[in-house]
C-alpha cells in the first residue's frame, strides 16, 4: 500500500494530491458559497488526484438556470426549506461548515464552528442517538519539506477529527484525531466519510493513516472502534494505486460493505463501485460512485459519472445493472436512500448553488417510478461535498450494545469486532 519510502529515521513525506485533502476556508461569505457550489461539482466529477502539475485542470462550469433568474444563496445562518415538503424523521446536512438538522419543514443548526473548524460528512448511528461527523480543525503545522526532506517547513495545518454528538447537541466527544505529533513537528493523516455499522460499534472510514516512519499510504478503507477510537489496519481491498478508495457504505444487514475504487481516464475520474462480503470482493459497476443501499439490501442508489455530467441512478446490487435513471440534468449527485425505502434525497447544483432535492419512489424492483420534488432546501447553498444522512424512528437496523471487553483481532470471515483497532488486524473482516 506504500507509494514512497522516506529516508531512514525520518517521518514519511506525503504526496499532496489534489482531492486527497479537503482544505476548507475558515469562513464563507455569500460569494464563498457560490464558489463552493462550483468546486463541489468539479471535485465530484474529477475526484481522482492530479498526478502532475502539467496536466490540464478540469474546467468549472456553472449549471444554467432559467432565463431571468439570478439566484443567490441564503445567508450562512439560514436554511430555506420548502413548506410543501415535510421530511419524515430527521435529515442532517452541512452548510458553511456547520451541521443542520431538518425534521418536517423545520431546520435548526446543530454545530457551531470554533476557531475556523468545519463540520462535514455526517452519519447517524443505527438507533439515531448519535451523529458522527468529521470536524476539520486548524493549527500551526511543521513538517519536512516535500521538495527537500532535510528542511523543515511551517504552514497552517488542517486536520480531521471524527466526532460524535447527540442530535440535541449534548454529549459531544472526540473519537479519533488525524493530528500527528513527533517532537516539535506536527502533521496529519486523512479521516473522512464515516459509515456506521448496524451494531453501532464500528465506523468504516477513508484514511491514509496512521503516519508510520518509512511508508506513505494511499487513502483506503479502515475500521474505527467508536468506543475506544482505535484505528484498524487498512482493509485488504483491491485499489488502483495511488488513487485509493472512497465512499464506504455498510449494507443494512451488516454483511457487506460497498465502496468506490477510484480511477482516472484522462482529465476525468473513472470510479468503480465494488462490494466486499464474507471475505470476498467483487466489482459491481464501472462509471459510478457513492453507493447508498436500499433498506432491503437489493439495490444501490449511486452517482453516474459521465465526463462533466453527474446523475442519480439505481443499480441492482447483485448484478451491477443500472435499473433506473432517476435524474438526467447532469448536475445531481450523492443520493441517500430513506430508511423507510420510498424516498431518496440527493445534492443538486442550480447555477452555482447546491441544494437537496427529494424523490418519491413508487412500485418495486425494476418497475419503480420516481417523482422528483425539487428544492427540499431552496437556494440554500449547502456544502455539497459533505452529503446528507437520514434517520427515521422504527426503520433501519437496530443497534446492539457495545461489548465491554476487547475481543480477538479481526480475521477473514469474522464479524466486525470492536477491537478492529488493533494493529494486528491485517485481514479483511466481514462487516457487521
Amino acid at each position: 500500500m506504500t507509494d514512497q519510502i522516506a529516508p531512514a529515521n525520518k517521518p514519511p513525506v506525503r504526496k499532496m494530491f489534489g482531492g486527497s485533502r479537503m482544505r476548507v476556508a475558515p469562513a464563507l461569505s455569500l460569494v464563498g458559497l457560490l464558489i463552493v457550489g462550483l468546486l463541489t461539482a468539479a471535485i465530484y466529477r474529477n475526484w481522482t488526484p492530479t498526478l502532475s502539475s502539467g496536466e490540464a485542470t478540469p474546467s468549472i462550469t456553472p449549471v444554467p438556470v432559467a432565463s431571468g433568474q439570478t439566484p443567490t444563496p441564503a445567508p450562512l445562518e439560514t436554511i430555506h426549506t420548502n413548506p410543501e415538503i415535510a421530511v419524515p424523521g430527521t435529515l442532517v446536512y452541512a452548510k458553511g461548515g456547520n451541521l443542520w438538522l431538518q425534521s418536517g419543514t423545520t431546520a435548526r443548526q446543530l454545530t457551531e464552528s470554533v476557531n475556523g473548524s468545519q463540520a462535514s460528512q455526517p452519519a447517524f448511528s443505527p438507533d439515531g442517538q448519535w451523529i458522527y461527523y468529521i470536524d476539520t480543525r486548524i493549527t500551526p503545522g511543521k513538517w519536512y519539506n516535500l521538495d527537500n526532506v532535510g528542511e523543515i517547513t511551517s504552514f497552517m495545518l488542517y486536520y480531521p477529527v471524527l466526532v460524535g454528538i447527540h442530535p440535541d447537541g449534548t454529549g459531544k466527544r472526540e473519537i479519533i484525531s488525524g493530528l500527528t505529533k513527533k517532537g516539535s513537528l506536527k502533521f496529519n493523516f486523512l479521516i473522512r466519510q464515516p459509515s456506521i455499522s448496524p451494531s453501532g460499534v464500528t465506523a468504516a472510514i477513508v484514511s491514509d493513516g496512521p503516519v508510520v516512519a518509512g511508508a506513505v499510504h494511499d487513502a483506503v478503507i479502515h475500521y474505527v472502534n467508536l468506543t475506544n477510537g482505535r484505528l484498524g489496519a487498512a482493509l485488504s481491498l483491491p485499489e488502483s494505486t495511488p488513487l485509493g478508495l472512497s465512499d464506504p457504505e455498510f449494507s443494512p444487514d451488516g454483511k457487506s460493505l460497498a465502496y468506490t475504487m477510484e480511477g482516472r481516464a484522462g482529465r476525468y475520474g473513472a470510479p468503480i463501485i465494488w462490494i466486499s462480503s464474507g471475505g470476498t470482493v467483487r466489482k459491481v459497476a464501472a462509471g459510478y460512485r457513492a453507493p447508498s443501499w436500499s433498506p432491503d439490501g437489493k439495490y444501490l442508489a449511486a452517482t453516474k459519472v459521465s465526463g462533466d455530467a453527474l446523475n442519480v441512478v439505481v443499480l441492482d446490487a447483485a448484478t451491477g445493472k443500472q435499473v433506473s435513471q432517476v435524474t438526467s440534468d447532469g448536475a445531481s449527485w450523492a443520493p441517500v436512500w430513506s430508511p423507510d425505502g420510498d424516498k431518496l434525497v440527493y445534492m443538486h447544483l442550480t447555477g452555482t448553488i447546491v441544494d437537496l432535492n427529494m424523490v418519491y419512489i413508487s412500485g418495486t424492483g425494476a418497475d419503480r417510478t420516481y417523482k422528483i420534488e425539487p428544492n427540499l432546501t431552496d437556494y440554500t447553498g449547502l456544502d455539497g461535498q459533505s452529503t446528507a444522512a437520514w434517520y427515521i424512528p422504527g426503520f433501519g437496523p437496530v443497534a446492539t450494545p457495545a461489548p465491554t471487553d476487547t475481543p480477538a483481532s479481526c480475521s477473514v470471515g469474522s464479524p466486525v469486532p470492536s477491537a478492529c483497532g488493533s494493529s494486528s488486524a491485517t485481514a479483511l473482516p466481514t462487516p457487521s
